[in-house]
């Protein structure tokens, strides 16, 4: 078996690849993308020169590794694939620098969690997908640059990660300031008395449709269910067709109480693990 980069001429391989293990997968969609990564790159597992796995790397500003798109032909399953990919990616990862590396998976995909307890990963954090139809109400205000301080110290002190496409990382303060100036923070509270706070993106595609998503959030859970309330007029306001957010375990209850509902029912795992500069990466 031999790991390499992705090349554009793998296009059909990966496609045909994925369509045998889900009918609706989005790394074909990716796939252009992808390849064009010369960072964290694609990767292909291939036997005989036969694609049969891929798995991309991707990295952080911050220098975090997200390791994510793993596919195995079901026909080479148990063949140690899986391993050489989460390994290799691993290494490139060390190799440029990256102190910690994350990866999601399902809460029922146990030999996933297998794996990862065998290359020393733990789990961080349980997710799910709510979402909610945009309604009428009060919109929540936008955060000002006076209140970065007190945004970011919500956010910071409650590990608020940041929820992007097929993609998680620690929010950082530059996410904080870059939010306020292009108007997607939103809050509430009076000023000085910030209750909750959320970074919020617009959305609209023909996969998924028209959306609000938040893709940071944390604050008092009186706080965080207003806000999200607030979000779902902010989306009506805005003529997207709902509002959305990837929950964390303990905004479960709150996101529920604010009219959401889990728009996938399966839960996703995230695994971490640290990173050291000096050792190979072992199992």
């Amino acid at each position: 078996m031999r790991i390499r980069a992705a090349q554009p001429g793998d296009r059909r391989a990966v496609r045909a690849l994925c369509a045998r293990i889900w009918s609706d997968d989005y790394v074909p969609r990716a796939f252009d993308t992808w390849v064009r990564d010369r960072e964290g790159r694609l990767w292909v597992a291939t036997l005989d020169r036969q694609v049969i796995g891929i798995a991309k790397l991707t990295l952080s500003r911050d220098r975090e590794a997200w390791l994510h798109g793993l596919r195995v032909d079901p026909r080479y399953r148990r063949r140690g694939v899986a391993t050489a990919l989460l390994q290799h990616r691993l290494e490139r990862s060390r190799r440029l620098g990256a102190r910690v590396a994350r990866l999601d998976t399902a809460e029922d995909n146990i030999a996933v969690h297998r794996l990862m307890r065998r290359f020393g990963f733990h789990r961080i954090a349980r997710v799910s997908h709510y979402s909610a139809q945009a309604s009428p109400g009060e919109r929540p205000r936008l955060a000002t640059r006076g209140e970065l301080a007190e945004v970011w110290r919500i956010l910071r002190d409650r590990r608020a990660m940041l929820y992007e496409a097929h993609f998680v990382r620690s929010l950082v303060r530059d996410d904080v300031i870059e939010a306020i100036r292009e108007g997607r923070c939103h809050v509430t509270g009076p000023p000085r008395g910030v209750s909750a706070a959320a970074v919020v993106r617009h959305v609209r595609d023909r996969e998924h449709g028209s959306r609000l998503l938040a893709e940071a959030l944390a604050g008092t859970p009186t706080g965080v269910r207003r806000l999200l309330r607030g979000l779902r007029a902010e989306a009506k306001a805005q003529r997207l067709s709902r509002a959305g957010i990837a929950a964390p375990a303990p905004q479960w209850r709150i996101a529920t109480d604010a009219g959401y509902r889990r728009r996938w029912p399966e839960t996703m795992f995230v695994f971490e693990r640290r990173l050291s500069l000096r050792s190979r990466i072992q199992p």
